[in-house]
């Protein structure tokens, strides 16, 4: 699977984002392999209604509908038409608290969870939680356009044997050939951004990524 971190990109923004994702449903149809946008809250409505595809939202806050100015309600994503949410990117951090709260409060509403861990010690404890997939990414290599697997390949594979869950890797992950190695390493998927949203031919990119999976 591909999880397609949108960020705060304009290209991935409004219209934009429509014409990005624009491709999805039919590669995913195509390939089988599943394709998962993470889209800002203000997006969700709109691609799900438009595009007809899964998408996840990039953050939520632990908390009830009511009195919370500013905050992003579970409800409210669930209600646009959200199917998960992840939680704990290295662009969003959380203290371990806040993330077991936010993992509890999506669990309640019915969400599907990616929690990332940022070491590997914190991937091993987050895998207890009981999210549905578990992402393993070093904050120093994303968007580095390198893979993280080139030096972190061991502490991969280890991660494969001991984890419960399905894992995903990320940082630095932009080619195929990176999403291929992901996958004879024992990992499930890759969640990536830059190389998807700023890529000059979206279509073309996302093809040769899902080409990965054909090991």
């Amino acid at each position: 699977m591909i999880f397609l971190s949108l960020k705060t990109y304009k290209e991935a923004t409004g219209d934009s984002v429509i014409r990005l994702l624009s491709s999805v449903k039919s590669i995913l149809q195509e390939s089988g392999v599943p394709i998962l946008p993470v889209a800002q809250s203000t997006d969700i409505y709109r691609i799900r209604k438009e595009l007809g595809i899964e998408v996840w939202a990039q953050h939520m806050d632990p908390i009830d509908p009511g009195k919370n100015m500013g905050w992003i309600s579970p409800y409210a994503l669930k209600n646009a038409g959200a199917a998960g949410v992840v939680i704990n990117h290295s662009e969003h951090k959380l203290d371990k608290e806040t993330a077991k709260k936010t993992l509890d409060k999506a669990k309640e509403f019915g969400f599907k969870t990616l929690l990332i861990g940022h070491n590997v010690e914190d991937v091993v404890e987050f895998d207890s939680w009981e999210p549905d997939y578990i992402s393993y990414e070093r904050p120093d290599m994303i968007g580095g356009g390198v893979s993280m697997l080139t030096v972190e390949k061991d502490n991969v594979m280890k991660l494969v044997l001991k984890l419960k869950h399905p894992l995903i890797i990320g940082a630095g992950v932009s080619t195929g050939n990176d999403v291929k190695q992901a996958i004879l390493l024992g990992a499930k998927g890759a969640i990536l951004a830059s190389a998807f949203v700023l890529s000059s031919d979206p279509e073309t990119k996302l093809r040769e990524l899902v080409a990965g999976f054909k090991t």
